[in-house]
C-alpha cells in the first residue's frame, strides 16, 4: 500500500483529476467553475506535471548523486 501513497503518487493522482476536470469542463460536461476563473485549472495542471516531473528527476541514490547522472 506504501507504494500507492509517495509524494510521486499523489501529484500524478492530482496531476489526473485536474486533467479529468479540465476535459469534463471543455466537453461542457460540467460547469462548476465559472469562466473567468477558469484558467486556473490549465495553469494548476501544468503546474502539477512540473512538480511531479521535478519528483522523479530528484530521486538520489545512494552514493548521493542522480541516477541519471550515472547513464551519461
Amino acid at each position: 500500500m506504501k507504494q500507492y501513497t509517495t509524494k510521486k503518487a499523489i501529484l500524478l493522482y492530482i496531476n489526473f483529476l485536474i486533467g479529468v476536470i479540465h476535459v469534463l469542463h471543455q466537453f461542457e460536461v460540467i460547469s462548476f467553475i465559472p469562466d473567468p476563473y477558469y484558467m486556473v485549472v490549465p495553469l494548476s495542471f501544468l503546474l502539477s506535471f512540473a512538480l511531479w516531473n521535478i519528483a522523479l528527476i530528484s530521486k538520489r541514490s545512494p552514493g548521493g548523486r542522480s541516477d541519471i547522472w550515472k547513464k551519461l
